[in-house]
């Protein structure tokens, strides 16, 4: 496991309460939300996903300390704790109370957060997965169609991101559109049809951004596939 510091970093202190991140959580006792955990130990992630929606979760800053010995002063800074696979991808640490964060790492700092916002918080990490109550009795790991789900928002400014990633120079010949019903349209030079068509249908993360659908069409055509 090794920690993925991100932009959130903040001055370590002491004695900080939940209720100092957002006034919301002033009076939080850092339970496991019941529902969250029922869902949890049957293994459903269908049944997850729908009892994460509404609850709360905490992530975990750790402990990163900058400077070298005798190089003068060290700082220390918190950072949120991630798991880096071997293949590269990342997924956020998430924990429904605070006993399953201690139990995984007793030095951590919770920091509680609706599930919505954790899960826009992996987004932002550019995490492929959230891992909850990792060493706990029962663990899970969410997909990105997952988190897209528990996010509640629209996605398709992330796909376009992507997609103009994906496609490099390419990106300049293709306009996008983001349809009322939840479709990402593409509008294609016809000579480029084939290619980002490979593309757009060999990229599993922009589906999961985009679950009602990518639409292309050749320009000027009308017709869309």
């Amino acid at each position: 496991m090794r920690e993925h510091p991100n932009s959130v970093e903040i001055a370590l202190d002491q004695g900080v309460g939940l209720g100092d991140f957002q006034s919301q959580w002033a009076h939080d006792t850092g339970e496991a939300d019941p529902h969250v955990l029922t869902a949890l130990a049957s293994g459903d992630i269908d049944a997850l996903v729908v009892a994460l929606a509404p609850s709360r979760l905490f992530i975990a800053l750790v402990a990163q300390t900058t400077g070298e010995p005798g190089e003068g002063d060290k700082y220390s800074y918190m950072s949120v704790a991630c798991l880096l696979a071997s293949d590269g991808r990342l997924g956020l640490l998430c924990f429904t109370g605070i006993d399953a964060l201690t139990q995984w790492n007793p030095d951590a700092r919770p920091v509680p957060m609706a599930a919505p916002d954790a899960a826009e918080a992996a987004l932002d990490e550019n995490a492929q997965g959230i891992i909850i109550d990792l060493g706990g009795a029962h663990s899970a790991t969410l997909v990105l169609a997952d988190i897209v789900k528990i996010s509640a928002k629209d996605q398709r400014s992330r796909a376009v991101l992507l997609l103009r990633e994906r496609l490099t120079d390419l990106g300049d010949h293709i306009e996008f559109e983001l349809r009322k019903d939840g479709v990402l349209q593409l509008e294609v030079s016809e000579h480029l049809m084939e290619t980002v068509e490979k593309i757009v249908q060999s990229d599993s993360a922009l589906h999961s951004f985009v679950p009602a659908g990518v639409a292309i069409r050749a320009r000027g055509s009308g017709e869309a596939i």
